[in-house]
């Protein structure tokens, strides 16, 4: 494996990077769908903390912390989560709730498709751990550490 990977688009380098930074710090929608599929909700930076931007989400509704952005309060920007950094939990705990569609088992993981609750109701991916999938039926919350959330401003595309 190389150290440094080009994600290239149309001819043009996307992004020049670690493998780490590229997966986990994406510098455009592209590179973050590019490298895992990645769950993106439209938003709006609500406001700022010492350490985390807060994005109200416009699906649910719900309040994301995300790392802290240098976007301005009131920027619509696409959030985009990768399937394996998104948790189920109780549905209180959650940045939004839904009902889980499908729950497929792929030897270590489970990968689950939750519908979310709200207008225009997007389908989640996630990849946890066999053993505490969840399962199709089920309610569930969905959450995300505030490093594994990316912002970009909507006007960047995809």
């Amino acid at each position: 494996m190389s150290d440094r990977i080009a994600v290239m688009r149309n001819g043009l380098i996307e992004q020049f990077d670690s493998p780490r930074e590229l997966f986990e710090r994406p510098k455009t929608p592209f590179v973050a769908d590019f490298l895992g599929a990645a769950n993106f909700l439209p938003g709006r930076v609500e406001q700022h903390t010492d350490e985390h931007t807060l994005v109200r989400l416009d699906n649910c509704g719900g309040l994301l912390k995300a790392r802290r952005h240098q976007l301005p309060s009131g920027a619509q920007v696409k959030v985009a989560v990768q399937p394996g950094r998104l948790r189920a939990c109780a549905s209180d705990d959650g940045f939004c709730t839904g009902t889980v569609e499908t729950a497929t088992y792929v030897g270590t993981l489970v990968r689950a498709g939750v519908r979310i609750d709200g207008k225009e109701a997007p389908l989640l991916r996630l990849e946890v751990p066999a053993g505490r999938g969840p399962v199709a039926g089920e309610r569930v919350g969905i959450t995300a550490d505030a490093d594994d959330v990316n912002l970009f401003p909507i006007e960047q595309g995809g």
